[in-house]
């Protein structure tokens, strides 16, 4: 009886699912006939029979996802239909299949798009370009949260873009050229954008943020368009309303009262101005001492240095070299130690403090400088605060470092420590660092694919020789780099990664601060940050907070992965590509959530330098 059951059962699964299948080809060839409404004969021509079946049988114009049973994309281009989009049929189709291309372009189909389109929430590409369609856009398009490209060029649309079609934040590509739209483009996050045209519409306004990213040609023919990269500058904002015409002149009675009223007004008013006015002048004495001086040394500090020097140039002139540095009391070095004495072994503490010196930057963990000794020597000095380390245990931690060197990991050259600072030395890197390579390459000089690997197997090499040797130097706490970035990986003169500042922050004091308060800082969170430099190198694009991650699972998560590559890589061939797909592998596993779940240094390096064999 069981068994008798059993089997009733399985029939009737296989006769829903069958049901399904069979509403879904009438749904399909319903749909073809309602584009083609000039040609009936065009579902025999494609061989959309209800005879057979869409995926094993193969209809033209539709493709299934493996296992041939979902349907994935219908792509009926350039044939002539001249019929509409049916949006009940629509609608039916996307919520019986995972359809997620959906292609007409090239055809004479006309009516509009249909709002129903909204039900369709696994399309990732619409292409309905060169076609005669009309009218608005429906407003509940940007619903399609999982869209990356969509192309509606050279129609007869009209209307406003709904604003909200910025929020679908995986949108890769849209293009709305030759239509009529107008009112204002939306704010598209333009970074993340790859493909963008406007052009030949009547838009009007102010471009969005970024519009630079992409050249004039993307915007022509809307005369009221303005800002950059167009030569028509924006007018200035409008003035305020002008204020309301006074009051009647007051009678005698109460003219005395009014004045005094004024007088109190106008005394408050006076009185708050004298306030900002001289919270302004104690912020700007603040800043201006501390900015005093090239590396700005506190007065009791530069006595200091004044007795400290004295005293080591009456001893002998090795005091400044690190065979014989001088002490305090604790047994800490207080004067300059040199490490890497090529160039600058005559350099003395107080020659940083008179150099000029220029300010590259500020960070969480410090300040950045470039000094010039003697006019030629250039250095880059990295003043660190925040740190309640001990001078003992900072000038041993730089001391472990200085012997596990690597030619992709920037060698420190010297090092001060004293009760009120703690700075370190290196060669200045003239060809700057990644993130500007990446991200701001105003010289225009090519960055293909061959370099990007170049940089990422050096990157997770020096990183894997160093975590390594600091471990077996018992820094197991402080093995890491702490605060890897694309900004801190400079480029050496033979356009070669050296990773600068390694293990500057990778300390017990700052791990809370690091992670956001979200994970302990361990060599398993380098393993991660490498993963985002990864990605910037794979899609040419910034990494803002997770967003660039976040945008790479979404479109990896829809099986367009080639999608997230730079596209001025794409050229290089199908070999490029498939070295491409594995370092995005690599990458994506540097990046999962558990971090125990992520490989340790020396598996990525492996597995990039077997990349880099292919």
């Amino acid at each position: 009886m069981r068994l008798l059951l059993s089997l009733l059962f399985l029939l009737l699964i296989d006769s829903a699912s069958s049901q399904t299948s069979d509403d879904l080809k009438t749904s399909l060839i319903s749909f073809l006939g309602k584009l083609s409404s000039s040609n009936p004969q065009i579902n025999g021509d494609l061989g959309w029979t209800t005879a057979s079946d869409p995926c094993l049988d193969r209809w033209k114009g539709i493709k299934c996802k493996k296992g041939g049973k979902s349907l994935h994309s219908i792509a009926l281009e350039s044939l002539k239909l001249d019929g509409s989009i049916d949006g009940d049929l629509l609608s039916h189709i996307c919520n019986s299949s995972s359809l997620s291309v959906l292609s007409l372009k090239g055809n004479a189909i006309n009516g509009g798009l249909p709002s129903e389109i909204s039900s369709c929430t696994r399309l990732t590409h619409v292409y309905l370009s060169n076609n005669r369609l009309s009218g608005s856009l429906p407003s509940p398009l940007p619903s399609l949260r999982n869209l990356k490209r969509l192309d509606i060029s050279h129609n007869n649309f009209s209307g406003n873009i709904p604003w909200n079609m910025s929020r679908i934040s995986g949108l890769i590509s849209f293009l709305c050229n030759n239509n009529n739209f107008t009112g204002t483009i939306p704010e598209f996050n333009l970074n993340f954008i790859n493909d963008f045209d406007v052009s030949f519409n009547q838009f009007s306004g102010p471009l969005p943020a970024n519009s630079e990213n992409f050249p004039v040609s993307s915007y022509v023919g809307n005369p009221g368009l303005c800002g950059k990269p167009l030569d028509v500058e924006c007018p200035p904002p409008p003035s305020p309303l002008l204020p309301p015409p006074p009051l009647p002149f007051p009678s005698d009675h109460n003219s005395k009262k009014i004045s005094i009223s004024k007088g109190i007004m106008i005394s408050g008013y006076v009185l708050f101005a004298l306030v900002v006015v001289l919270f302004l002048m104690y912020k700007f004495l603040k800043k201006k001492k501390k900015q005093s001086g090239p590396l700005q040394m506190t007065k009791l500090n530069q006595k200091n240095v004044s007795e400290s020097s004295e005293k080591a140039e009456t001893a002998s002139p090795s005091e400044y070299s690190i065979s014989s540095p001088s002490h305090n009391s604790a047994g800490v070095s207080t004067s300059l130690v040199l490490l890497k004495k090529d160039g600058c072994k005559d350099l003395k503490f107080e020659d940083l403090l008179r150099a000029p010196a220029e300010l590259l930057g500020k960070g969480r963990f410090g300040s950045l400088y470039k000094v010039v000794i003697n006019g030629s020597n250039e250095l880059a000095v990295k003043r660190i605060k925040y740190w309640t380390l001990s001078g003992e245990e900072f000038q041993k931690k730089i001391m472990m470092m200085d012997q596990a060197r690597h030619p992709n990991v920037l060698p420190v050259t010297a090092f001060y420590c004293s009760k009120q600072e703690k700075l370190v030395v290196y060669d200045f890197q003239k060809n700057g660092n990644l993130y500007k390579r990446l991200h701001d390459n105003r010289e225009g000089r090519p960055f293909t694919w061959k370099s990007r690997l170049n940089a990422a197997a050096g990157i997770s090499a020096g990183l894997s020789f160093m975590q390594q040797s600091l471990i077996n130097s018992g820094a197991t706490t402080a093995a890491g780099h702490g605060n890897l970035k694309s900004s801190n990986i400079l480029l050496s003169s033979t356009m070669d990664p050296l990773i600068s500042e390694y293990g500057l922050t990778a300390l017990p004091i700052h791990r809370e601060e690091l992670a956001g308060k979200t994970e302990p800082f361990s060599t398993s969170t380098d393993v991660y940050d490498l993963g985002v430099i990864f990605l910037e190198l794979l899609t040419g694009k910034p990494s803002h907070g997770f967003n660039l991650a976040q945008w790479v699972h979404s479109v990896v998560r829809e099986e367009w992965t080639v999608e997230v590559f730079d596209r001025l890589l794409l050229s290089d061939g199908e070999m490029v590509e498939e070295a491409m797909m594995r370092l995005l592998q690599v990458a994506l596993q540097c990046m999962k959530g558990d971090a125990n779940a992520r490989p340790r240094m020396a598996e990525v390096a492996a597995m990039v330098a077997g990349i880099k064999d292919i």
